[in-house]
């Protein structure tokens, strides 16, 4: 009997005995931005509101190298940012803000980062959040777009401005080798 028979012979019980977890790859992307520029907000009275904007990420079309089989997949929105691009406008009157994903056939988005003014917050242009906000993406992973949208409340500004909103994220993946080669 060739060597190359008898390690299948010994490997064949392992892999039939439920120790799938020994056979997997790991993959991470790197950040990917996306900035959406010039974001028109209208003028808001001067008593607290609310304001939201919707975009579409890319993920891009990547279910011809995914397998379907064991397939873990996470989105990680680590950052998002707002800088007023008007002048003169002040976004310190923001106390809240958050990004959320909206999945299919869902009424309440899911919150992926939130932000939250600090109580001696001076003067500013630019908003952001960081953190990990993970998203199983199990059952989105053959989209090309998520749409993720981002909502503002408190003071906003009295007068129509302009501002860029960016949003950062990696994707995360695990599968079974097995699946890969079968």
């Amino acid at each position: 009997m060739s060597p190359s028979y008898r390690i299948l012979l010994i490997a064949l019980p392992l892999l039939t005995t439920g120790c799938s977890d020994l056979f997997y790859v790991e993959a991470e992307t790197e950040e990917i931005c996306k900035t959406q520029r010039n974001i028109s907000f209208p003028a808001s009275i001067p008593i607290p509101g609310t304001v939201s904007q919707t975009i579409n990420f890319p993920v891009g079309d990547i279910s011809a190298t995914i397998p379907t089989g064991s397939t873990q997949a996470q989105l990680r929105v680590r950052l998002f940012e707002l800088t007023a691009t008007s002048s003169n406008v002040d976004l310190n009157g923001i106390d809240h803000a958050s990004v959320a994903l909206r999945l299919p056939n869902q009424s309440t988005p899911t919150k992926l980062l939130e932000y939250k003014r600090a109580a001696n917050q001076t003067s500013t242009q630019k908003i952001s959040a960081t953190g990990s906000g993970v998203l199983d993406l199990n059952d989105l992973i053959r989209q090309d777009n998520l749409e993720l949208t981002f909502e503002a409340s408190g003071t906003l500004p009295t007068k129509d401005w302009t501002g860029d909103l960016r949003i950062c994220s990696g994707l995360w993946m695990r599968t079974n080798i097995l699946d890969l080669i079968f």
